[in-house]
């Protein structure tokens, strides 16, 4: 557990260490999420009530609207990729890219959003049996306890695992920001060596994530268009701590960089 806090401690502090920097990096694409978020919850609230909405509550958006909220939800991923990658630039270029880090171009953007659509289809072919796996232990459970906790149980550690092996498979992120090629394989062997500690920096983030989330939903605001910035302000917050422990990783398994 120590490595393990040692890695999220590392990450967390270099988030931390200069708020202004932090900030100063990854602003150009924090902006633009955050104007694909204000544009939608402007121009298609409808859509955006829809996809929360209950199945007996839900009521089709118009076609233009859920057009438009694809739209928009595509840009804001885009801009979710390129923060990942001006700060994964900043920290393994030791801050020497800032204000030009963009150098690498839009090959870059490209090469790091078909890595990260690679990975999306790894972790889904995954999740088929690990879904059949919570489902089936999960219902034998709830059948014994006559109750959900089982289930809970079941898909907390399911979660665990998704993060732990996405932490294994993950390194390949940082390299493509860098316009490095790293196979999905290479990112898994080059964790071996730590992937015990990997699976407490997964717990780690796990609880965080919880404790983020149960005090997001204390303090979400009723309005579809604040709630619906309030949350992706928070997803940001969260992706933030996950693309520090990439780059954190990709620096000390990689380069060879200590966690001191």
């Amino acid at each position: 557990m120590n490595n393990a806090l040692a890695i999220l401690t590392h990450a967390i502090r270099m988030l931390l260490h200069e708020p202004g920097t932090t900030l100063r990096v990854i602003a150009p694409a924090l902006l633009g999420v955050l104007a694909s978020v204000i544009a939608a919850a402007i121009l298609v609230p409808d859509a955006l009530i829809a996809i929360q909405s209950t199945p007996d509550t839900f009521v089709a958006p118009a076609p233009s609207s859920a057009m438009l909220l694809l739209f928009l939800s595509i840009a804001g991923l885009i801009g979710y990729a390129l923060m990942a990658i001006l700060w994964h630039r900043y920290v393994l270029i030791n801050g020497a890219d800032e204000g030009g880090h963009i150098k690498a171009g839009f090959s870059v953007l490209l090469g790091y959003l078909w890595r990260a659509i690679i990975l999306a289809l790894v972790q889904f072919l995954i999740a088929i049996p690990v879904g059949i796996a919570i489902a089936v232990f999960g219902g034998m459970g709830a059948a014994m306890s006559g109750g959900l906790t089982m289930f809970l149980v079941v898909g907390v550690l399911a979660g665990i695992f998704f993060i732990w092996v996405a932490l294994r498979l993950s390194v390949v992120l940082p390299a493509a920001a860098l316009g490095q090629t790293m196979r999905i394989t290479e990112s898994w062997q080059v964790t071996a060596t730590i992937s015990n500690a990997l699976w407490g920096v997964a717990v780690l983030l796990a609880l965080m994530n919880l404790v983020i989330s149960l005090i997001s939903n204390a303090i979400l605001p009723d309005g579809i268009g604040m709630s619906v910035i309030m949350q992706t302000l928070i997803f940001i917050i969260e992706g933030l701590v996950f693309i520090s422990v990439l780059t954190t990783l990709y620096g000390h398994l990689v380069e060879g960089r200590s966690l001191d």
